[in-house]
């Protein structure tokens, strides 16, 4: 009897497996550390341009569909009636701020530190303590995150990723006004990373926004902001796909907007639509 021979581990690793198609039901062998074949959506498998479409169109109709409900973060209070209980604003400075606010539509607390009543610090750390979060401080210069989250993003919900731990793959994300759980729900979902939210400064906010700048190239996101029907947003994703050469798509919600993540071995694009 001729003994068996274990296979190395590698050797085992490039046995083929078969995948198929969710829209035409093509069945096709691909080896698992060959190139990949047809484009990838999560647990999802097509085979061609066409069936990625229609898959895609499908994915998009149930997330415009979508709304994620805000929960609520238990505020006990309001950020101005909180700075006058700290003795932080006289009654007289929070009106003044608030016939400002009313008129301006800025919010209460950059107006409070604009008109110098209290400092951008006091307000940040009576903001994070309400809704329960820490406050993370900037270092100068600061230190760029490797997550990339696109830019239009982060200046729409005021948020920045501040800290990333690779052992753990977890990111710090750091808010100016409040907490959008729904943005964090959307990093999770796109990037694979574990997300925990905190508060900084408007000042410290604004130089990592530059230095996000720095690391994240411009032309690695495209912002639609006329509304589509979910046709014609799987025919732009569809497009971007073949252009970028892409074997992943990554799609999520995010509020008003549908955030699209197209991946291929050398480059990522983010796409954004407008889903109000």
């Amino acid at each position: 009897m001729v003994p068996s021979i274990s296979l190395p581990a590698w050797l085992n690793a490039l046995r083929p497996v078969k995948v198929r198609c969710q829209v035409c039901r093509h069945a096709m062998a691909v080896r698992q550390h060959s190139a990949n074949a047809g484009i990838r959506v999560r647990d999802q498998w097509f085979c061609s341009p066409r069936c990625f479409r229609s898959g895609i169109e499908r994915d998009v109709a149930r997330l415009l569909k979508f709304r994620f409900d805000q929960p609520a973060h238990g505020e006990r209070m309001p950020l101005g009636l909180s700075l006058l209980r700290q003795q932080l604003v006289t009654v007289e400075q929070l009106r003044h701020a608030s016939e400002e606010h009313k008129e301006t539509g800025d919010e209460l607390g950059e107006v409070l530190v604009r008109q110098r009543a209290v400092s951008e610090k006091n307000v940040t750390a009576v903001r994070a303590a309400l809704w329960g979060c820490p406050v993370f401080a900037i270092g100068n210069p600061p230190a760029p995150v490797t997550v990339s989250i696109p830019i239009a993003l982060m200046r729409i919900y005021a948020m920045a990723p501040v800290h990333y731990v690779a052992s753990t793959n977890s990111l710090l994300s750091g808010f100016v006004h409040g907490v959008e759980y729904g943005m964090l729900y959307a990093v999770e979902q796109i990037t694979g990373c574990s997300t925990k939210p905190c508060f900084v400064t408007p000042s410290d906010y604004r130089l990592q926004m530059e230095q996000q700048q720095r690391y994240q190239a411009p032309e690695a996101e495209v912002a639609f902001e006329t509304m589509q029907s979910p046709a014609e947003i799987a025919q732009s994703i569809c497009s971007s796909g073949l252009e970028v050469e892409a074997d992943e798509a990554l799609l999520e919600r995010c509020k008003d907007y549908l955030w699209v993540r197209l991946k291929s071995e050398v480059r990522a694009l983010d796409l954004l639509f407008r889903a109000e």
